[in-house]
């Protein structure tokens, strides 16, 4: 397969991915697709690319209908395959590349409406495509404030794609798209587990995890599915995936606070105390406070409070919003000036833990 073949799934992927995220939300939620501007959405979708098989492939008799919601997913499903095989013909021409990218585009016109809608309508966060070859487009008539809460409108660049591809040419790596694919594939499934963790669907949050695992082992993933056995309470599975995680990435520190969680939950308090310090030391942890808020909960319960004052106090430098931990402080600084320290593990910010 040539460099541009390769690059064009590639993004066929990538816009692909990016709607199979957006359609999820429309699946679990019925409101979306069965009310009006839900059902036009999916409608205009399906229009658009009835049109354009219409015009492009000759021998397609598709004329776009009402249909079902699981009918479109067949439908939609039947265009995707009939692209991506396209695609890997092994020819290139400017009509071919044409084509492709404006299908590619055509995807992308609707998600920008598609995600939009899901924005003013839901608390749901659809994550965005990578950017590699495809831009934002400029839009005129909105403003800055009413840019900074939509979603933006994307499009694949042809000019960007012929630079690529040259480049890609003279690298000789047509396997490029492999690695895209997967990323795609990711963050597709760790999108859909984090759904249904908020869902409280532990099964299919834990399958779904499986899955992204699949096509990326990461200390990331494992540590997911750590976190939704503990939720199913299984304990000693979740602690083996943590461990998995540390022997993966020894840098990722979610893993260590997680297993200090657990671990802390079973009475082991000074030894928990370890992991939330190896956490605080790992270099790749994006919620840093948290070890420190687990730590000074491990503190209270060994009524060492100002050592758990201090580790609070840290965490609140890291995360000076966080209005519980303020709460915290001040009544522990209280208590301690009063000399008559009165908490409890549990009356610590919260009764839960604080993981990943």
């Amino acid at each position: 397969m040539e460099a541009t073949n390769t690059l064009l799934l590639a993004e066929f992927f990538t816009a692909t991915g990016y709607m199979d995220r957006l359609l999820f939300a429309f699946t679990e939620l019925e409101r979306l697709h069965y009310g009006p501007r839900g059902k036009n959405q999916i409608q205009k979708l399906l229009n658009d690319a009835s049109v354009f098989f219409t015009k492009e492939f000759k021998e397609f008799d598709m004329t776009a209908t009402d249909v079902e919601w699981s009918q479109f997913k067949t439908q939609l499903r039947a265009y995707h395959s009939t692209i991506e095989a396209f695609i890997k013909m092994p020819f290139t021409s400017a009509r071919k590349e044409k084509m492709v990218i404006n299908y590619i585009n055509l995807l992308y016109r609707n998600a920008f409406e598609i995600h939009n809608f899901v924005i003013e309508t839901t608390d749901l966060e659809i994550q965005f495509p990578r950017l590699g070859l495809i831009q934002e487009e400029t839009i005129p008539s909105i403003t800055q404030a009413e840019e900074a809460s939509r979603a933006p409108l994307f499009f694949l660049d042809e000019a960007k794609l012929h630079s690529y591809s040259e480049e890609n040419t003279k690298k000789n790596s047509p396997l490029v798209f492999l690695e895209m694919r997967r990323e795609e594939k990711y963050d597709y499934y760790l999108h859909k587990g984090h759904y249904f963790i908020a869902q409280k669907n532990f099964d299919e949050a834990k399958a779904n995890f499986y899955k992204a695992r699949n096509y990326k082992e990461t200390a990331e993933v494992l540590t997911l599915l750590a976190w939704t056995y503990s939720l199913m309470e299984d304990r000693i599975t979740a602690k083996s995936y943590c461990l998995k995680a540390v022997q993966l990435d020894s840098q990722y520190g979610p893993a260590y606070n997680d297993f200090g969680n657990y671990i802390l939950f079973e009475g082991q308090v000074k030894e928990s105390i370890r992991w939330f310090e190896l956490a605080k030391r790992a270099h790749n942890y994006q919620n840093r406070e948290y070890p420190y808020i687990n730590a000074g909960r491990a503190y209270v319960l060994l009524k060492d409070f100002d050592q758990a004052l201090t580790e609070f106090s840290l965490a609140l430098t890291i995360a000076p919003h966080h209005h519980e931990l303020h709460e915290t402080v001040a009544k522990l600084k209280i208590s301690l000036e009063k000399s008559q320290p009165h908490f409890t593990a549990e009356t610590v910010i919260t009764n839960q833990p604080f993981n990943s």
